[in-house]
């Protein structure tokens, strides 16, 4: 790659992964809780969180597209282990993000529209309750399956850079001597 390119690159890179990573951690960690804590029932925060996941899951997307085109970039002369690293955690954290907002979202979203009534209010043993328990462990298993994939990135990312900056300088071709006309 021309490194005069390299930088803005993995300025690009960081960015992409700062989307990857940032918006499920504070999602995950802090508005599902808060949500769930605050609305008076399951179905109302569900209601409330559907769309905010569809519109994260499509930022995850796009996040993992870039970070492999980067990643596809900026492992050129990478060792080959860690160039198959940085090039597949992109494609499974984008394919972990579309299983979610493609596969998962809307059969959870028609669960809560044709259930009889609140989802809290079903008894355990109900269908519609055990399906969307069901569905709502796979969402959240590929929801920290995206995470752990963008964390790898960061990780795999810093020992990259880290490698560039410990490697020598490549050596400058020296110039050719300049032959001497006069020697006054």
């Amino acid at each position: 790659m021309n490194p005069r390119l390299s930088p803005l690159v993995f300025g690009l890179h960081l960015a992409a992964l700062a989307f990857a990573l940032a918006p499920p951690v504070f999602f995950g960690a802090i508005v599902a809780p808060a949500v769930f804590h605050v609305l008076p029932t399951k179905d109302m925060a569900g209601a409330l969180q559907s769309p905010i996941l569809s519109k994260m899951c499509g930022l995850a997307e796009a996040s993992f597209l870039v970070l492999f085109v980067t990643s596809w970039l900026l492992t050129r002369d990478a060792p080959k282990g860690t160039r198959a690293l940085l090039t597949r955690l992109p494609v499974l954290g984008f394919f972990a993000a579309l299983a979610i907002r493609q596969l998962l979202i809307p059969p959870i979203d028609k669960i809560r529209a044709e259930a009889s009534g609140l989802i809290d209010n079903l008894p355990a043993a109900d269908p519609s309750r055990i399906l969307l328990d069901r569905y709502h462990r796979l969402a959240t298993a590929f929801f920290s399956l995206q995470i752990a994939a963008a964390l790898i990135i960061l990780l795999a990312t810093a020992r990259l850079w880290s490698q560039r900056r410990d490697a020598p300088p490549a050596a400058a071709a020296a110039p050719k001597p300049v032959p001497k006309i006069l020697d006054l």
